[in-house]
């Protein structure tokens, strides 16, 4: 045998295996605390939310009811139409509850869209009961903020799922939680709106038609860019419920700014606006109601309307709805286009490993 044979036959030196070039992606933390959490700050929203209705229950000074009847400002909608309240907490309970659930097949645990949004989730819910009790509590400038809040986190959760409600590779799933916020953005971008109208009449000054006008302009707008860039109709049927819930405050019939709806309102509980003199300059845009002297009020009193209503404001709300409308046509067309685009492409596959950079072993070719 030749020594080089002699070598390798005898040898007891150990090669070393050249080093790996892969390594397997880390698990990701259990969603078991974070899902759980959500459910907790859903509850407690909606706790938060039947405590505020009734003052008698003295969790708030003021309902909502309240301060919207002695608040008659341009951009308040009729009664009715916050309703719409009872279809976004039952989409967003869906969304909690299937979140939490661990089925694979049924549950949405674990599934990857959820992971990303569960955190500013819980705090939109706490931000919603804060400000129902900063608002209760006449706390306006702080409920302003805290509102504005509340809705930027929504769009963050928006943009955080991107879900196009036509694409053929985004889960139910993604889809449900999507409904769920778009819902809830749309109206809370129209009622940031209405807060910051509320916030500066209880400074004295009761905003006219045209600065109301501004703000919806504003709120239309982002229902427009949301409805076209998501194909949403979810975002788009809420925004023009909270637009036509605008116009029919505004029609002939309704006791908008009269004192049919101010002094019952004002005889259910002390709201300062009630006992303050009107010292507006401005016929029709009254900034206190001290002169309807309600204590006298009974419901066969005659009805007079202190504030005058307005033709543009109801005329910009139709335009908006019309905006609105040709953003989710356009925005169902872009999704339609889309989705062929997505069939015929490939869909990509999700490495399982992940290549790392490592130096060539001695001896390697480079």
């Amino acid at each position: 045998l030749s020594f080089e044979a002699f070598r390798r036959t005898h040898s007891t030196r150990t090669e070393t295996p050249p080093p790996c070039k892969c390594q397997m992606k880390t698990p990701p933390p259990s969603p078991v605390l974070p899902a759980a959490a959500v459910v907790l700050a859903f509850v407690a929203m909606a706790v938060a939310n039947y405590l505020v209705t009734d003052n008698n229950l003295g969790a708030v000074k003021f309902t909502n009811t309240e301060i919207a009847h002695t608040h008659p400002v341009y951009g308040l909608l009729i009664g009715w139409a916050f309703a719409i309240w009872g279809i976004i907490y039952t989409l967003e309970g869906l969304f909690v509850v299937y979140q939490a659930l661990p089925f694979q097949r049924f549950g949405g645990l674990r599934e990857p869209s959820y992971a990303k949004i569960r955190g500013p989730v819980l705090a939109l819910f706490a931000a919603n009961s804060a400000w129902l009790f900063l608002f209760g509590y006449e706390v306006y400038w702080a409920s302003q903020v805290v509102i504005l809040v509340y809705d930027a986190l929504l769009f963050v959760v928006l943009r955080r799922l991107d879900v196009n409600q036509l694409s053929s590779r985004r889960s139910a799933a993604s889809k449900l939680a999507a409904a769920a916020f778009s819902a809830n953005a749309s109206w809370v971008t129209v009622a940031s709106c209405l807060g910051i109208q509320v916030v500066l009449l209880d400074e004295g000054w009761l905003p006219s038609p045209d600065f109301a006008i501004g703000l919806l302009v504003v709120a239309v707008a982002v229902a427009c860019a949301a409805t076209f860039e998501y194909s949403d109709p979810v975002y788009a049927a809420v925004a023009a419920w909270a637009l036509g819930g605008i116009i029919a405050n505004q029609a002939d019939a309704s006791e908008f700014g009269c004192k049919s709806q101010i002094c019952p309102a004002c005889l259910a509980a002390a709201i300062p606006i009630c006992s303050r003199d009107d010292t507006s300059a401005r016929d029709g845009r009254p900034n206190g109601f001290a002169p309807l002297d309600c204590d006298s009020y009974t419901e066969s009193s005659p009805d007079e309307c202190v504030v005058a209503k307005s033709a543009s404001v109801v005329g910009w709300a139709y335009a908006g709805i019309g905006c609105v409308a040709f953003a989710l046509a356009a925005g169902l067309v872009r999704g339609y286009l889309r989705r062929q685009a997505e069939k015929r492409a490939p869909r990509p596959q999700p490495p399982f490993l992940e290549d790392v950079p490592s130096t060539p072993a001695s001896g390697d070719s480079p």
